[in-house]
């Protein structure tokens, strides 16, 4: 059974997808990245300072400490019961050279979703398209997600261009995004 990473920007449907297959093969246990950082966090009693201090948190979590923390619990958990069940890990911080270096290809498959050629604007605007009570964005003003978008920008560029030299499919999912998942969905050979 392969596992699954679904890396990416914010807001291009990584927790949606990973749910997805999630609900398909039953067999997967699902991973939030966001999970592991608040934990760390929590574990330091810093909640609030992060929460307070969200430049910090970014720092934190797209730092290379964070990812590789990340990658070895995704490694050491995938050794638990590989028969039976397969790992889903959903994350927005990693980078593609770490993914590469500490992910063995061959039993993971690794899929990175971002945003196109979308501009911070039309990001905002895609962001509110698929927004959901649970989404982190709902609600928040168009402006305070203006500042998030720059940042998921420059983000979705580096990946574009950093994905293919380390053999990551990039996935565009400005467009038709139920349908490509399904597609996905369709073409997955766990």
């Amino acid at each position: 059974m392969k596992n699954i990473l679904i890396m990416g920007i914010g807001r291009a449907g990584k927790t949606t997808l990973s749910k997805m297959i999630k609900n398909k093969y039953n067999n997967y246990n699902l991973i939030h990245s966001d999970c592991l950082k608040w934990a760390l966090i929590k574990a330091k009693n810093e909640e609030k300072y992060y929460r307070e201090n969200v430049d910090v948190q970014k720092k934190f979590e797209h730092g290379e400490y964070f990812q590789r923390t990340l990658m070895e619990f995704f490694k050491l958990q995938k050794v638990k019961d590989t028969e039976q069940y397969g790992i889903i890990l959903e994350s927005g911080q990693l980078h593609p050279k770490i993914v590469k270096e500490m992910v063995d290809f061959e039993d993971t498959i690794v899929l990175c979703l971002g945003l196109g050629d979308l501009k911070p604007e039309d990001m905002v605007a895609q962001c509110l398209k698929y927004d959901t009570k649970e989404s982190w964005t709902y609600g928040l003003p168009t402006d305070y997600m203006l500042k998030h978008a720059q940042d998921w920008y420059n983000n979705n560029e580096m990946l574009k261009k950093e994905c293919p030299k380390y053999g990551i499919k990039y996935i565009d999912t400005s467009k038709n995004r139920e349908k490509i998942f399904e597609t996905i969905l369709e073409t997955l050979e766990v």
